[in-house]
């Protein structure tokens, strides 16, 4: 079974796809954490390279996608990824190269693949309408400006860095802009997706309104897959 959550910057969709995962027995797979170990491993090498240049460099990088007790594990060179790729450069270069085709291509195929592997739980902002669309459960998260930019700033305070409101809603903004005008894959919700606005929502909430859906698609097809009884 696939479930695929979908949802702008902010919306809550790292967390709570984590937690549901957790509570259902199911691989979580963060999309967006490829995008983002692509990118460290391109400036890594160089910055601001083009998309005929990172199309040329692909087929050479040492980047790994692996399942492994339950979650995805990303190595580069046979090292393990974890921190190197959640500070603000990196998510600002994976937006960027998220707009080439062959980027786009090149994670796609990996993510389809992972996606075999058993049931899960998929996060992104196409994985709906893109890398999923036979997905059983899809659904769109969205939340207002307000909520998202106070739910980000409170994940890089956890990390010890320190961002203004102000310069959070910049990001957001012009993250949204990005990943809706986008030529390839916008970013919208599938037309068989739920829409779940989360701004009033706390993470537990989110998370039991998920395990609902899933284990009502569980319980019509006769699975037993849940962790919860």
């Amino acid at each position: 079974m696939i479930i695929a959550i979908d949802g702008p910057a902010g919306a809550g969709k790292s967390t709570v796809c984590r937690i549901l995962a957790e509570r259902l027995r199911f691989v979580y797979l963060d999309t967006g954490a490829m995008y983002r170990a692509l990118a460290w491993a391109l400036l890594s090498n160089e910055a601001g390279l083009s998309g005929e240049e990172i199309s040329g460099r692909l087929p050479r990088l040492s980047l790994d996608f692996l399942i492994k007790e339950g979650g995805l594990v990303i190595t580069h060179e046979g090292k393990e990824l974890t921190n190197e790729i959640r500070n603000m450069e990196i998510a600002d270069e994976a937006s960027r190269i998220s707009q080439f085709e062959s980027v786009r291509s090149y994670l796609l195929n990996w993510q389809r693949r992972l996606g075999e592997q058993g049931d899960i739980v998929a996060e992104g902002r196409d994985t709906t309408t893109v890398v999923f669309p036979q997905a059983e459960l899809k659904v769109f998260l969205t939340a207002d400006l307000n909520s998202r930019v106070e739910r980000r700033r409170r994940e890089y305070m956890l990390k010890g860095i320190d961002v203004s409101p102000g310069e959070m809603e910049r990001r957001i903004r012009e993250r949204d802009e990005a990943d809706s005008k986008r030529a390839l894959a916008p970013m919208r919700p599938a037309e068989d997706a739920i829409i779940l606005d989360t701004s009033d929502l706390d993470i537990s909430q989110v998370v039991e309104s998920l395990v609902r859906m899933a284990k009502g698609l569980i319980a019509r097809d006769g699975g037993q897959k849940t962790g919860d009884g």
